[in-house]
């Protein structure tokens, strides 16, 4: 396999680009490996970028210009989202959260049972997360002003209310302090005993 860096102008695709493209994508199929890792080699040969040679690969694909053994069953082509798609996932993401819900259920169901979809979904969310906190802080100030319930993912916030806590009084109190203080077979003695205490009331 070659692996030097092949000289080319920088705009465009030469003959040796687009051979090796090709090179590491029948390795890839051959032994049955993810399709990134002919793009992240065909990097390492070319120095572009690797999300570059994956808009490439399926622009080629879906315009029926590869080779024939290379248009494989697997290749699906790349769909970039547009900006309204983005504005809807965010919006629904994160008001599905400002009412409780996981990103993880906010997405299975804008998927409609479709787990690719959902994945796809989701792995964009998650880029957006990284990536854009401009555009996610923008879009929760925009639901807030439209009285939808919306939560800034870059804030911890709890989920649920955590159960408010009694305080103790005296007897619970040296129950548990003896408890901590006891081996296991007296322990279980205490246990019983903070039992029949909480039961008589």
């Amino acid at each position: 396999m070659k692996q030097q860096s092949i000289s080319r102008g920088r705009f465009g695709w030469n003959e040796e680009e687009i051979e090796a493209l090709w090179e590491e994508v029948r390795l890839c199929n051959e032994g049955n490996e993810p399709l990134r890792n002919a793009f992240d080699r065909t990097a390492s040969r070319t120095g572009r970028k690797a999300n570059s040679i994956r808009n490439h690969y399926y622009a080629t694909l879906k315009a029926q210009e590869a080779p024939e053994d290379l248009c494989i069953k697997r290749a699906t082509p790349f769909v970039p989202f547009e900006q309204d798609e983005v504005r809807n996932l965010l919006k629904n993401v994160l008001v599905a959260q400002g009412q409780g819900q996981s990103v993880r259920a906010c997405v299975t169901r804008l998927g409609g049972g479709n787990k690719t979809l959902a994945l796809r979904l989701q792995n964009k969310y998650r880029s957006l997360l990284k990536s854009h906190p401009e555009l996610i802080r923008e879009t929760v100030e925009e639901l807030h002003q439209g009285g939808f319930p919306a939560i800034d993912p870059y804030r911890k916030q709890r989920s649920l209310p955590r159960p408010r806590v009694r305080p103790r009084d005296g007897v619970e109190a040296e129950l548990i302090d003896r408890l901590r203080a006891a081996d296991s077979g007296a322990a279980l003695k205490i246990v019983q005993a903070i039992a029949d205490a909480l039961e008589r009331g």
